[in-house]
């Protein structure tokens, strides 16, 4: 079960994808609506590449410890609700501390949000369908013997 956590495949997926949409959200926000683009938007990608390299370090950890891939996607679902809480708190922080355009981020924050969730879709969904084919290839070697 050492194929099911592909980590330089996650890598790209997470990091490059997250570089992508930043450039492309924060670029058209720049471009479209010039005025509310504010340096407090640059915080969101560095927010997302931290629980980013979240992933990879826990997706390190599953392989070194050979974790069975239903525990794998049942931890990282576990992860993406501690996630989930936290960017809570913290758009609601931002919301009523920070006197700037709080739509414009709200809207930032919550487009990066629903993109990342994808990616850990894409993620957990990869271990899914790697799992079954292993199983699926293990079941038809017992039957050849």
């Amino acid at each position: 079960m050492d194929n099911v956590y592909k980590i330089k495949k996650a890598r790209s997926i997470i990091l490059y994808g997250i570089i992508l949409f930043a450039l492309l959200e924060l670029g058209i926000i720049r471009l479209v609506f010039p005025t509310y683009y504010t340096h407090n938007l640059l915080l969101i990608p560095v927010y997302y590449l931290f629980f980013g390299l979240c992933i990879l370090l826990i997706l390190r950890w599953m392989k070194r410890k050979k974790m069975h891939p239903a525990r794998a996607i049942a931890l990282l679902m576990y992860f993406s609700l501690f996630q989930m809480i936290l960017t809570f708190i913290v758009m609601f922080s931002y919301y009523y501390l920070v006197e700037a355009n709080k739509y414009v981020m709200l809207f930032a924050f919550s487009a990066f949000y629903l993109f990342f969730m994808g990616i850990k879709l894409l993620i957990i969904y990869n271990i899914d369908i790697q799992h079954k084919s292993e199983i699926k290839h293990l079941q038809n070697a017992e039957k050849e013997k």
